[in-house]
């Protein structure tokens, strides 16, 4: 039997990032105090200090008060943020009214749960460990229906900010929920040959979500506990909710963490601890949703080159069974980022290109067969599947970059992201290696300072047909895993940085929804840097221009912060872009054919692009549940990634 936890992310793999690629230097010298609105509303949690939820010292106490934005790989952005809260509690006819819309949507189901599992010996190794979900009932809500319900209820609750955020957070543990005691008993028979199953049913929030290039539906969707983003600027989440498996123990329900340690939340000291409890989920939607950190410091240009070049190694008959412009879609890539920068030309081209003879050398030297004991045995994740070694990949395709992309980098009017999409047959993975883990940093996806690096392979094309019940025929495409990298690419962060949960909102960067799109949070961190830089160069400008002139020019600027203020960061596009280029033609230096800005990198080499490609396009959007669709360079990669491969990609055994 197995001696540690399934789902083990070694703190020391946040490590590899830093050490395995040159970092992008965007340097970024002005700075800019941003206060939002962050409203939070509580449901069912009346012992709750409101005075003492709020309670900040800077980064210190309950809720930050200020918070610095940061670039993982890079400097600062030079925003900070100073988030003004306030706290509403809802009525007890809302938490009424609340509770009959939840039974009119309640789906009561039974199947399996996949936070109540035991290890098990493994099949086809007596000497391996696996995991095994059981089957119990539990009810199921609509997250966008509930999401709808309380954005379109919002009235009653005093109104939300339309400059700012709402964060609900309840507990509603009259819905079907999990007990202290079924919890209790469950763990202290887990390992038996037959465990106490729960007689308490839990609840959850779900959703359907389909991959469309090749129709593979995902499971375990319905086993969330928070949701939002999709609807607007709001998220809520329910104490009362799950347990959920992806946050194992960290967000066990509220009513399992009272009775486990014994606290009364009507005494002084459980009401201290229940307003701490409620601040940790308001302080990590904050940084995971409302002050989001990056990955690489954003960009902006006018011009977007996406180059996605599809490398298909598959055999022949692989091919044939699965042709590969049916698991890629131009279009809808495409249409996520003109959506991300809809003030900007993206242009995306699908490029499936022949491997040269040097690289299918490289790929076949670089790769192995993994099956490692101590990940089968300790870590209760046996690997079974081909690796290939991705280091001297990235290495080829650095020093061929000129072999496939043909526009520089960055250019005062363009920005090229160039994306490498490896099929494989079977089930094979580009794989990252960190000291002696190899198979457990196998990775579909990891955006690196030159090029996005993919991979997908045979075994995803068909996954329907591995999983039980079958989906024959459905599979995993390549879409979501390109918007998600090249999402990356222009910056952003996965929604999950501070707490896992923060997956249970709408966005591309998310492992767990497989939405092939991007959401609210997604669209203002973007939109609010790319403001920000053109905000900074304009100042810069004007602060050499004689009085009379900078005058015109802060005047401008000053209905930039309007917008700004008022979130409204398209308005706020449109009008710093007017101040820009005042100020250039005040200065006498405006372009006659573009509105391009000086690179703030100190990157300069060229990448790449192929001109002797053929396009390929394929059908709908695409959304996976993967390995570790990468931070940057891959910020959880190692021996954590074999969980994640079985949590998120194939998700829990059944």
């Amino acid at each position: 039997m197995c001696a540690f936890p399934r789902f083990v992310f070694p703190a020391f793999l946040i490590l590899l990032a830093i050490s395995m690629s040159p970092t992008q230097v965007r340097s970024q010298p002005n700075q800019r105090a941003i206060q939002i609105p962050v409203k939070i509303v509580l449901i069912g949690l009346d012992q709750v200090d409101t005075n003492y939820l709020t309670w900040s010292y800077g980064s210190s106490g309950n809720l930050p008060s200020q918070i610095d934005n940061q670039v993982i790989l890079g400097n600062g952005t030079g925003d900070i943020f100073y988030p003004q809260y306030t706290v509403t509690k809802a009525s007890g006819s809302f938490r009424t009214e609340l509770d009959t819309y939840f039974k009119s949507i309640e789906r009561d189901t039974h199947g399996p749960d996949p936070w109540f599992g035991t290890y098990v010996s493994d099949l086809n190794n007596p000497d391996y460990c696996d995991w095994k979900n059981f089957s119990i009932p539990y009810a199921v809500y609509d997250a966008n229906s509930v999401e709808s319900w309380l954005w379109n209820h919002n009235q009653e609750l005093g109104g939300f900010p339309t400059n700012g955020w709402t964060i609900i957070v309840s507990f509603l543990p009259e819905l079907p929920s999990i007990t202290w005691s079924d919890v209790h008993q469950f763990e202290k028979t887990r390992f038996n040959n037959s465990p106490r199953l729960p007689t308490s049913t839990p609840h959850y929030y779900g959703i359907e979500s389909t991959d469309p290039d090749l129709g593979f539906k995902y499971r375990y969707v319905d086993f969330m506990d928070a949701w939002g983003g999709k609807q607007g600027r709001m998220w809520f989440v329910d104490l009362s909710a799950g347990p959920v498996f992806n946050s194992q123990w960290e967000d066990i329900p509220l009513q399992v963490a009272l009775g486990d340690n014994n606290i009364d939340p009507s005494s002084a000291f459980g009401q201290k601890w229940l307003t701490e409890y409620v601040s940790d989920y308001v302080s990590q939607a904050t940084a995971n949703l409302i002050t989001p950190d990056f990955v690489y410091t954003p960009v902006y240009r006018p011009n977007y080159l996406i180059d996605v070049f599809v490398l298909d190694d598959r055999t022949s008959a692989d091919q044939a069974a699965v042709p590969i412009q049916s698991a890629i879609n131009q279009q809808d890539i495409q249409n996520a980022f003109n959506d991300l920068v809809p003030y900007s030309r993206v242009t995306v081209s699908v490029n499936v290109m022949n491997i040269s003879t040097d690289l299918q050398q490289l790929l076949q030297a670089g790769y192995k067969y993994t099956d490692s004991w101590m990940q089968g045995s300790l870590f209760c994740s046996p690997e079974r599947f081909g690796v290939i070694d991705a280091r001297p990949v990235y290495d080829y395709l650095s020093s061929h970059m000129n072999d496939y992309e043909k526009n520089p980098y960055l250019t005062s009017t363009t920005m090229t992201i160039p994306a490498f999409a490896f099929a494989f047959s079977g089930q094979t993975y580009l794989s990252y290696t960190y000291k002696w883990f190899i198979g457990g940093s196998a990775v579909e996806g990891i955006a690196l300072d030159k090029a996005a690096l993919i991979s997908a392979n045979q075994y995803l094309f068909t996954y329907g047909n591995q999983v039980t019940p079958t989906q024959n025929g459905k599979g995993i495409g390549f879409t979501h895993l390109v918007v998600h990298e090249v999402g990356h690419e222009f910056g952003l962060e996965h929604p999950h940085q501070f707490g896992d949960i923060g997956d249970f909102s709408y966005s591309a960067m998310g492992y767990f929804t497989g939405d092939y799109t991007f959401g609210q949070v997604d669209r203002d961190a973007i939109q609010r840097a790319h403001v920000d830089q053109l905000y900074f160069v304009t100042q810069t400008i004007m602060n050499s221009l004689p009085s009379n002139s900078a005058s015109q020019v802060q005047a401008s600027l000053a209905s930039v912060d309007t917008a700004y203020a008022a979130m409204n960061y398209m308005d706020a596009m449109q009008k710093v872009l007017a101040a820009y280029q005042l100020a250039q033609q005040l200065a006498g230096t405006a372009s006659p054919t573009s509105q391009g800005i000086q690179p703030m990198t100190s990157q300069t080499e060229t990448v790449a692009a192929s001109q002797n490609s053929t396009a390929g396009t394929t059908s709908d959007q695409s959304a996976t549940l993967y390995a570790v669709a990468g931070v940057a360079i891959g910020l959880i990669i190692g021996i954590g990634v074999g969980a994640v491969i079985l949590k998120k990609r194939k998700g829990p055994k059944t």
